[in-house]
């Protein structure tokens, strides 16, 4: 589905046109349910949405922050401390509480292999090693970022498109439920009854949510995408 079949899409569920619910405010609403569905996504088929990325190492630097486009989670971080060596995977610290001072960190860990790790602080990991010497792509970590945000709902391109090799598109088979989401929360502000459909979406989410984990588990497609008739169909009987 492009963003324009989206917006189509979403003036049905609603009984709108873009005067009643106009772009300008449908817009910030796709991209925050968007997102909102991004993250449960993740959370049940981790390698969707998961992007390398290297940085450089800075000498006595240690911490080392990340983009705001990080979705919910990094996967792993690697390693070298010298140019010639190969990077090596940090072990994460989810509750680390020792000194952040190089002199004492360095006591505790070191840069060999099994004996250096990481943690999360504002926003950006903290590495546990033996003295940072600048090594140019140092770091390499893999982290879960969210999909591209819809600029406008107008373009023609399918929303499952990934953008460029750094930023990924929306899945095809959660797009009917993104404009049901929408709709839903148009319905709710404005006082307007919801339809039968609007009342199955968490089931409908569950289901796609369940689908994709097990793509992820098997390496097998089990996901059905949902024919012209269930995409238009709001659930209403008359």
């Amino acid at each position: 589905m492009t963003p324009a079949q989206l917006n189509t899409l979403i003036n049905y569920k609603c009984k709108t046109n873009d005067t009643t619910f106009t772009l300008a405010t449908k817009l910030p609403l796709v991209n925050m349910f968007k997102d909102e569905i991004s993250s449960l996504i993740a959370i049940r088929a981790p390698s969707y949405f998961l992007v390398p990325s290297t940085f450089d190492l800075v000498a006595d630097q240690r911490e080392y922050g990340f983009g705001d486009d990080l979705l919910n989670s990094i996967y792993k971080l690697e390693i070298r401390f010298t140019s010639t060596a190969n990077r090596q995977p940090a072990t994460f610290l989810k509750d680390y509480r020792g000194s952040e001072v190089g002199a004492e960190i360095i006591k505790k860990f070191s840069n060999q292999e099994g004996e250096f790790a990481y943690t999360i602080r504002r926003r950006a990991v903290f590495i546990l090693s033996g003295t940072i010497v600048a090594v140019t792509g140092g770091g390499r970590l893999q982290s879960h970022i969210y999909p591209a945000n819809l600029a406008n709902l107008t373009d023609t391109t399918g929303m499952e498109v990934d953008p460029s090799t750094t930023t990924f598109g929306f899945p095809r088979q959660f797009h009917e439920l993104l404009a049901r989401r929408v709709a839903i929360e148009w319905k709710t502000r404005n006082n307007k009854a919801l339809a039968k459909k609007d009342m199955d979406y968490e089931i409908d989410l569950e289901a796609q949510l369940a689908a994709i984990s097990n793509i992820e588990q098997t390496g097998q497609t089990v996901a059905s995408l949902p024919d012209a008739q269930d995409l238009w169909d709001d659930g209403f009987n008359c």
